[in-house]
């Protein structure tokens, strides 16, 4: 069930978070995990997401609907209508509970008009929840942004920025204001190259190189703690969380 997935991976980004090392820990990964991939249905299609469970948000942010299911068939995948590259795609989802009434026999939905044609017939009954979880969905030509972490490449999606509470795991990402060219973000904690499986939500901290300082080329943590030890950067926390699932 839909609910039994999502608190395993509440537990597993809780996790995660306890076993990196946020700036200046010095921690590192035994090796590169990878987020499990879960699939679901858009419009009869098969496609593609991230599960990273329930986020606690701020009102004003965009949401979408996501049909799962409490009794559903065999081979129910939870749905959604709308993907990467819509107007209205966005990987925050508000959880649309479907039950199949009493008596009825369940069979496998696989698009948003075929939940709405089966409601109206009677046949199923939908709740819309409060829950709100956060499923970026893989592919569809969305590009790949590079970073940095403890010196080498890491790739990730930028689906900008999220308004969040307290309670969720943000963790720091350093973006320098006016570095030189080929400088891109670097986080604060040290992921493996390849790795996958790691909160999406970061927290925006800006780095400045000062007047007469000679900026140069940041890509790891140590190198950006170095430079303001030395007086060269000024580090600005900042209210910005932005959504960033690595790929």
């Amino acid at each position: 069930m839909f609910t039994v997935a999502l608190t395993a991976l509440v537990g597993t980004q809780v996790a995660l978070a306890g076993s990196f090392a946020v700036a200046g820990t010095g921690a590192t990964t035994a090796s590169p995990k990878k987020q499990p991939v879960t699939l679901g249905f858009d419009k009869g299609k098969t496609v593609r997401y991230y599960d990273f469970g329930p986020i606690k948000l701020k009102p004003g942010n965009k949401l979408a609907p996501i049909w799962t299911f409490t009794n559903g068939a065999d081979g129910q995948r939870n749905i959604i209508d709308t993907v990467p590259g819509q107007k209205d795609y966005t990987p925050l989802w508000q959880v649309n509970q479907v039950t199949w009434a009493a008596g009825k026999t369940p069979r496998v939905l696989s698009s948003a008009a075929e939940v709405q044609k089966a409601a109206a017939a009677g046949e199923i009954s939908i709740t819309r929840t409060a829950t709100v979880v956060n499923c970026p969905v893989l592919g569809f030509g969305q590009k790949r942004v590079v970073g940095f972490s403890a010196g080498h490449v890491i790739h990730y999606y930028d689906l900008g920025p999220v308004k969040v509470t307290p309670g969720n795991v943000v963790l720091p990402l350093y973006a320098v204001t006016n570095g030189v060219a080929g400088q891109h973000n670097v986080t604060g904690a040290t992921i493996a190259a390849g790795q996958t499986a790691y909160p999406p939500l970061w927290s925006i901290i800006k780095v400045t190189w000062k007047p007469g300082a000679t900026p140069r080329l940041l890509k790891s943590y140590a190198a950006i703690k170095q430079a303001a030890a030395s007086g060269r950067v000024t580090l600005q926390k900042t209210s910005l969380v932005v959504n960033c699932p690595l790929v």
